[in-house]
């Protein structure tokens, strides 16, 4: 009688214990759902600490890890990703963390490492099932490096036809470096005027013309020793001047292309975003 009566109270005790815990993760999930972050991750841990029998540890690491990834705290997300991963029992749940550490990468541009986790991914057959959810991140890791023909392409593949037309529309908006920088060398100035700095490209025209003057009149007269001063100090310091503004405004043009983008993208794929 007395073995049944300690195995009811046992039985009892884990029972009363799992409710608690229950509600400790309801409470923590409250402050969660209502974008309280620092105190979600104190209840989190809080429900970890309690948790003897780890039922709710991977949930718990993945929530903390959430909440400092909206907290923007993104070295401490990637730590309880990974510790939700060293928790993880299923296939999904392994994959659920690695797109999670993926997606943390992508967000602080770190696409060589991005492209890394997609195909370790990509490579391993316990991960077949995900293809298509692989190939979505791998749109926005092009998207995040500006490669929009690249992201239209897999988006078009996966018939996500709003993101691949978004993407088309900010490569037609784009400017291209490569083409400032060859109409820079062909005429100073004007890789300014394709990207729209048309002030900037004729101060940049007016002084490499004013230098290659100086140094022609200079060889005409032959004094040759203010030539070669000139050509080098002044007209090779202009001409240089107006390849390197071509490409800085360039890319500068285009990530501010990029960032008004972001707003966009947030408020009409917010379920899609990384």
């Amino acid at each position: 009688m007395s073995k049944i009566l300690l195995i009811f109270f046992s039985i009892s005790s884990f029972i009363f214990s799992q409710n608690d815990l229950i509600k400790q993760l309801d409470y923590a999930d409250s402050f969660y759902f209502h974008q309280n972050y620092y105190d979600a991750i104190t209840e989190y841990k809080r429900l970890i600490f309690f948790d003897k029998e780890k039922s709710f540890i991977y949930y718990s690491f993945n929530q903390i890890a959430r909440c400092y990834k909206y907290a923007r705290k993104f070295e401490d997300s990637y730590n309880f990703f990974s510790l939700a991963l060293t928790e993880a029992k299923s296939s999904k749940e392994i994959f659920d963390c690695k797109i999670n550490i993926c997606r943390l990468n992508i967000i602080e541009k770190k696409t060589k490492n991005a492209h890394r986790i997609l195909d370790e991914l990509e490579k391993d057959s316990l991960f077949l099932e995900f293809e298509k959810e692989i190939k979505h991140w791998r749109a926005w890791v092009f998207y995040f490096e500006m490669d929009y023909k690249k992201a239209k392409d897999i988006f078009d593949e996966l018939n996500k036809k709003e993101l691949a037309n978004f993407s088309e529309k900010l490569l037609e908006d784009s400017y291209s470096v490569q083409t400032a920088k060859i109409l820079s060398t062909i005429l100073p100035g004007l890789g300014q005027f394709y990207i729209g700095h048309y002030l900037n490209g004729a101060g940049s025209f007016l002084w490499n013309l004013l230098s290659v003057y100086l140094t022609i009149n200079a060889f005409s007269n032959e004094r040759i020793f203010d030539g070669i001063v000139l050509s080098n100090f002044l007209w090779l310091r202009f001409y240089v001047g107006n390849l390197e503004n071509a490409e800085k405004f360039a890319i500068d043009k285009n990530e501010k292309i990029f960032n008004e983008s972001l707003n966009s993208i947030y408020s009409n794929f917010s379920e899609e975003i990384p």
